[in-house]
């Protein structure tokens, strides 16, 4: 009898020959989620008995376990990958379960995001308060860059054109490269922090241990030194949110934020326009008529 296809046989199908699951950072996420499966059925499990029945009771031991919606929907879209790439090669020869029903995520319209002050405020404490300059070029470039907390980890000085005043983004949430023309109240920390550097350096990286630790002592200054609502729903990403926010209340036209943003759906760009009005009101009274 021949020997039924396995998980494992079509996991590693995937991640040798995906393009964005064998290079780039969707490697990493790719064997994290995808790995939760292995974890409760392990790799020898056949293929064709992966189920409805069995990914919603998979989802609810992870749900149990302490896990968001958000990580659980993660995890649904690793495994429909790889079911659906070795499908579409003809490694999967039989109709696929697929598509397995994805939670509810909390409102993502309700973004939250830091005032201009709020974040000038956060810049003075991290320098003067808690004499850490480190925290406070790190928060500065997020929220004039909007770029994500390890985007900016892995940001390397060759990648920071100082002639061109842009930085090239190369280490992405998609494995899509994008290009953001640098802040000038940007340029000074990026051009000590670039001559300081040797040229196969971070230009952040270099000072943290790992991103828990960017987020701890970004967590002590919210709650310690700002009195910010211990709630989860203000977080160092939050930064990012700022930036989009600020430039749609600011009149940035949203194909330019979304692809400074890396975006590759303007509906995204544009839940952020949801998060003032005062850019509305703007373009309101602007209105020539």
């Amino acid at each position: 009898m021949a020997k039924s296809l396995t998980w494992g046989d079509c996991l590693d199908y995937t991640l040798r020959n995906l393009e964005t699951w064998r290079n780039g950072g969707g490697r990493d996420s790719a064997i994290l989620y995808s790995g939760y499966f292995t974890r409760y059925q392990g790799r020898t499990f056949p293929v064709h008995r992966i189920s409805k029945g069995l990914m919603t009771d998979i989802c609810t031991s992870l749900e149990e376990e302490g896990k968001k919606n958000a990580t659980i929907n993660r995890f649904i879209s690793a495994v429909s990958t790889v079911l659906k790439y070795c499908k579409e090669n003809e490694i999967i020869t039989f109709d696929l379960p697929t598509p397995f029903k994805r939670r509810k995520e909390r409102d993502r319209t309700n973004r939250k995001y830091y005032t201009k002050e709020h974040v000038k405020d956060m810049l003075r404490i991290a320098r003067d308060v808690m004499c850490n300059d480190n925290l406070a070029d790190l928060i500065q470039a997020a929220a004039l860059t909007g770029m994500r907390l390890d985007e900016l980890l892995k940001l390397p000085v060759w990648r920071v054109d100082l002639n061109l005043n842009v930085i090239n983004v190369e280490h992405t949430k998609n494995d899509e490269a994008r290009c953001i023309p640098i802040h000038p109240q940007l340029m000074n920390t990026l051009i000590t922090r670039c001559e300081d550097a040797n040229s196969k350096d971070k230009v952040f990286g270099i000072d943290w241990t790992n991103s828990d630790q960017v987020r701890w002592q970004f967590k002590n200054l919210l709650h310690r030194h700002m009195n910010f609502p211990e709630n989860g729903q203000y977080v160092f990403h939050c930064l990012r949110h700022s930036f989009a926010t600020w430039h749609l209340a600011n009149g940035t036209p949203p194909i330019e934020l979304m692809s400074m943003l890396g975006h590759s759906n303007l509906t995204t760009t544009l839940l952020y326009a949801k998060a003032t009005a005062a850019g509305q009101r703007k373009a309101q009274d602007d209105l020539q008529f």
